[in-house]
């Protein structure tokens, strides 16, 4: 957001010394002056922006139309109606943005909830967020209303969208709550905005609440109460950005990677995404482009050997010790892209040397461009016992443009772990910075009808529809499939012989069980994660995204794409 501004003024700030030292600052007095932009420069970017603009306006059009139908839905049907879960169910698996539903009474207490986990100990208790009263939501007319930026309770952050519900009297009883990733309805189209123009987009309410950026630790900044380290251009940009609707603005900052001091220039409207909200999107041009690099670096043997020698240092000295030798940027652990990482195993950044503001922060909800909860993986493989990981990751050697990243973790005990990763420049995979968002869509959207399916006619039921190639659950391109708890193959129709067995200990070229980590994945809710898989018919393996949600007590479902 503004070329990553809160982050770097404290990077500035803390390491000024290191980055001196080793000639990346530009002096002082040669700091660039603004220079005129033509109004044709602007209008270029204005005709990137308004599609973009389009795009998400449309997805949040079509939310809105979704949670208004299911709301007139529920008009009279009474909390405890087994009804209302189903259709919970339903409208999650219509809107795959969307983290958790809820119904919740007049007094904002939790009556239903989609999420599983969150019965037991959620349902009945009161929700302080958002809580709107009958006139707020009757001045919305016959729309949702959009609630400001939440940090919810699990971690998640995003925006709800609400809807009143009606008893059989037509008086307001309830509303209906769907908790929202904006993230995620920015980040999957901007990703075009990179890769063919050279631009990214970072989002503001017009309160000066950031919602969204790619530099993910800057949502939920509050520009309206900017840091005193601020060049003026910056600062009378903030201003001119939240006073007006639309315009055209330019500034000088620091570049990604903190080497240079360039101009940034940009353009951005408002949108209008539902009642009570005001979005100001912000397209920039301050953006590295990928670089199309072929030669690997570091191969995967020496990426496992760094690690094992990071954890003979952590293990033979005190905690303390190998953190700071880690984060020391003139250490034996730092080697160009190859760098440890380190965090605890509650998602804390213990070392993160390309990136020390992030340090002791906690990440434990990071999710890459495609929405891989990244550190949530690296730590669950951690509690295994170590091994790979795959995610998406900016690399610092190349810009910081984002690139396929394999990494190694290991536990150094029941507290902390520590990690490094490569970038995969051999595969075709290597130069996505995403994962096409509207193929995302649609397969979660698959995996979560299954789930609803499961509710109404029966986890044996969906099965057979998985094995049924006519089945209206099947979709070109995506491969659904269930598991059991210990890992044994209910249904595959792409490899109907491995139905009946047991799979948890089938692993790929790097040691993942498939099966292993989608239980692992389904057990803690749900979510979506990275593998390889062999593919008999070209003899290799694939890259595929792997979306798992529990089906029921005992049993998983799943989907995929290949991605190359």
């Amino acid at each position: 957001m503004l070329r990553h501004a809160f982050s770097k003024i404290l990077f500035i700030l803390v390491v000024l010394l290191f980055i001196s030292t080793s000639g990346c600052i530009l002096e002082t007095q040669n700091t660039p002056e603004l220079q005129p932009v033509s109004d044709e420069y602007y209008a270029k970017m204005d005709t990137v922006l308004y599609p973009y603009m389009q795009t998400v306006d449309e997805q949040m059009q079509e939310i809105n139309a979704l949670v208004w139908e299911t709301a007139r839905e529920l008009d009279g049907v009474p909390m405890d109606d087994p009804a209302v879960d189903l259709a919970l169910l339903k409208l999650k698996s219509e809107i795959p943005l969307s983290f958790d539903l809820g119904r919740l009474d007049k007094d904002n207490i939790l009556r239903a909830v989609t999420n599983e986990q969150y019965v037991q100990w959620a349902v009945g208790t009161y929700i302080p967020a958002n809580h709107y009263t009958e006139e707020e939501l009757k001045a919305a007319g016959e729309n949702c209303t959009i609630s400001q930026f939440t940090f919810f309770e699990n971690g998640e952050q995003g925006v709800m969208v609400i809807a009143p519900v009606y008893d059989v009297n037509g008086n307001y009883d309830c509303t209906l709550q769907v908790a929202l990733d904006v993230g995620y309805l920015f980040s999957g189209p901007a990703e075009e905005l990179r890769t063919k123009y050279g631009y990214t987009v970072w989002v503001a309410q017009d309160d000066g609440i950031v919602i969204y950026d790619e530099d993910t630790p800057e949502i939920g900044a509050d520009l309206k109460n900017p840091s005193s380290a601020y060049p003026p251009s910056l600062n009378s940009a903030i201003t001119d950005i939240l006073d007006n609707e639309s315009g055209k603005t330019s500034y000088i900052y620091y570049t990604i990677d903190w080497h240079d001091i360039i101009q940034t220039n940009a353009v951005w409207s408002t949108l209008d995404p539902g009642y009570g909200q005001n979005w100001r999107v912000v397209l920039i041009d301050n953006v590295p482009m990928p670089h199309q690099t072929s030669e690997l670096t570091v191969t995967r043997e020496e990426l496992k050997a760094f690690v094992t020698n990071a954890y003979v240092y952590a293990q033979t000295h005190e905690k303390s010790e190998g953190i700071a030798e880690f984060n020391n940027p003139n250490g034996e652990f730092i080697d160009g892209e190859l760098y440890i990482f380190a965090g605890n195993l509650d998602g804390t950044v213990l070392s993160l040397p390309y990136q020390p503001p992030l340090i002791g922060t906690n990440l434990w909800m990071a999710e890459d461009t495609t929405g891989v909860k990244y550190v949530q993986r690296q730590i669950a493989r951690a509690e295994q016992g170590g091994g790979y990981v795959m995610y998406l990751y900016p690399n610092p050697t190349q810009d910081f443009t984002t690139e396929l990243k394999l990494s190694y973790v290991m536990p150094i005990d029941d507290e902390w772990f520590i990690g490094a990763g490569m970038y995969e420049h051999n595969t075709s995979l290597a130069h996505t910075t995403s994962v096409d968002w509207q193929e995302r869509n649609e397969f979660i959207k698959q995996v979560r009808t299954m789930q609803y399916l499961a509710e109404v006619e029966g986890v044996s039921a969906v099965t057979d529809m998985m094995m049924d190639p006519n089945s209206d659950i099947q979709i070109e391109g995506l491969y659904p499939m269930a598991i059991t708890e210990n890992g044994t193959v209910l249904a595959f129709a792409r490899n109907p012989d491995i139905v009946g067995t047991n799979q948890l200990g089938r692993v790929n070229s790097l040691d993942i069980s498939l099966i292993r980590e989608g239980i692992s994945l389904g057990k803690e809710g749900g979510g979506l994660m990275y593998t390889l898989m062999w593919d008999s018919t070209i003899n290799k393996e694939n890259f595929i995204l792997v979306y798992v949600v529990p089906a029921d007590d005992d049993a998983y479902f799943a989907s995929f794409i290949i991605l190359e």
